[in-house]
């Protein structure tokens, strides 16, 4: 059935029942910008929502339904026709073309809601979006917006017990979910960002749900993603049971397709334009005003790093960005991926950067860092250096804010300074440093774990796993080959800075 067609009062939810309490009219309104504005509230917006249905004068709308008045020019004793029968049926609002209502057509007492839609969008897409909504809900209330397609693609994985992909028209992977385990199929898809030839050549006959059965003995359950009569994309699954698959697999292409009314053709090209602009910004030669004509005004922005990306992953990852939020411009810089996000309420930012950085971590683990909210450009560039420090700090793959890493940012600043000059790490830890022997780095070790524990001999021995007395002949040793002494505060200070410079990832991989 399409979303919406030319044949008046054919409802397109016809068999769902009304979602009282799941799906209001307020979510349609907001879920396009730019398509709806409220010409008359009647008693209020927040009202139910199960379907949309052409105005017929011949059959009453249904109950919950939306109703569109598609007739280009409507009279005003016809829509008041309309109203009075949809106020009737309990309808959930009245849809009109911008420019189609009568002047003389009085509002004030409006049994339902009227909505004024935009001369530029088609009654098929509002039935698509209506219906997307109401599929979407089905999964835990997520909407196929960019920022919930990987949402869905997730709650289809789960409810499948299986593997889900969501791909363009073009075959482009753009949304996956696959749980605890991903087969060797989906692996390659989402490594690949798309969709490999063989199956390429089963989907373009794909018309509605099929088995897809390949020649190597693997199995795909596929969609298509339609927009009235277009297919916009496909929705491939690997279930490990095959019960309902039919039926969810109508509900996630259903619950898809408004995202794709969103994405038009070149989306390619704007992600590589802002990846300039962002660019340039970092560098200096570009300027946030720049980059918000893109992205939309903000009073302050987020910068995230991930590391260590592939130059030729940018587009993929862009792509993934975008979907999670519209608003955002990434660019790699030697091996790291910069974000540039709008500073949402806390933990926004936090999750978008650990969502990003779990699906980049397809070939490898990743490690990421948010920065800290920025008002200006000055203050963005200067979260470039902090990052790129933090990043390379980080040891285990996971997603740390700047503000707790400043301190070992501050010694990975001074290793590189260090670098450049080495007669900084010159002094008593010369003998440790040129000692070829075991014992040199052993003893450097020694000391690093008695600075991590704050002085404490016992702490510092369990950490070794030796006995307490052993590390205090240690700690003499040390301090008879060095001569120095450790009880001095300057010396100790000195020493423990120039273990920590010794041991930082930067000196260690020169």
């Amino acid at each position: 059935m399409t979303a919406v067609d030319t044949r008046p009062g054919e409802p397109i939810a016809a068999d769902l029942p009304p979602p009282d309490g799941t799906i209001r009219l307020p979510l349609l309104v907001s879920a396009r910008r730019g398509w709806f504005s409220v010409a008359a509230p009647a008693s209020g917006l927040n009202r139910p929502l199960a379907g949309a249905t052409s105005w017929d004068p011949a059959r009453p709308p249904g109950r919950h339904q939306l109703v569109l008045m598609t007739k280009p020019r409507p009279t005003a004793d016809e829509l008041a026709q309309a109203l009075t029968a949809a106020g009737r049926a309990g309808a959930a609002a009245l849809v009109v073309r911008e420019g189609a209502l009568p002047p003389e057509l009085d509002l004030a007492t409006a049994a339902v809601p009227v909505l004024v839609v935009a001369r530029q969008v088609e009654w098929a897409e509002i039935g698509t979006v209506v219906h997307s909504l109401l599929s979407g809900a089905r999964f835990g209330g997520v909407t196929a917006t960019p920022a919930g397609l990987y949402d869905l693609a997730e709650s289809a994985a789960l409810a499948l017990d299986g593997a889900v992909v969501v791909a363009d028209a073009s075959f482009r992977v753009l949304a996956f979910g696959c749980g605890e385990a991903m087969d060797a199929l989906t692996s390659e898809m989402v490594l690949a960002r798309r969709v490999p030839s063989e199956l390429r050549k089963r989907l373009a006959q794909v018309r509605s749900v099929a088995r897809v059965d390949l020649p190597d003995g693997d199995v795909r359950w596929a969609a298509p993603i339609r927009s009235d009569t277009t297919i916009g994309g496909y929705v491939l699954c690997a279930p490990r049971r095959e019960t309902s698959v039919a039926r969810v697999l109508r509900e996630v292409s259903t619950a898809a397709a408004a995202w794709f009314i969103d994405e038009p053709a070149g989306r390619d090209d704007e992600d590589a334009i802002r990846a300039e602009l962002l660019r340039g910004l970092l560098t200096g030669s570009g300027s946030l005003e720049a980059l918000t004509e893109r992205l939309g005004t903000s009073q302050r922005w987020r910068l995230a790093a991930l590391g260590d990306v592939a130059p030729d992953r940018e587009g993929a990852l862009a792509r993934c960005a975008r979907m999670l939020n519209p608003r955002t411009a990434t660019a790699t810089l030697g091996s790291l991926l910069f974000v540039l996000l709008p500073s949402m309420p806390d933990p926004g930012p936090a999750d978008f950067t650990e969502r990003l950085r779990r699906r980049a971590s397809t070939t490898a683990p990743l490690v990421a860092c948010l920065g800290r909210p920025c008002a200006t450009a000055s203050e963005i560039r200067a979260e470039l250096g902090p990052l790129r420090h933090a990043s390379r700090v980080l040891t285990a793959p996971a997603t740390a804010h700047l503000t707790d890493l400043l301190p070992h940012v501050l010694i990975s600043e001074l290793a590189e300074l260090a670098a450049e000059h080495p007669a900084l790490l010159d002094g008593s830890l010369d003998v440790l440093r040129r000692d070829p022997s075991p014992r040199g780095a052993e003893y450097l070790n020694t000391l690093r774990c008695w600075f991590d524990a704050g002085g404490d001999a016992t702490r510092a021995a369990a950490a070794l796993r030796i006995h307490r007395n052993t590390f205090r002949y240690r700690l003499q040793r040390i301090e008879e080959l060095c001569a120095v002494d450790l009880d001095d505060p300057v010396q100790r200070f000195t020493i423990e800075l120039q273990t920590r410079l010794l041991a930082s990832p930067l000196m260690l991989g020169s």
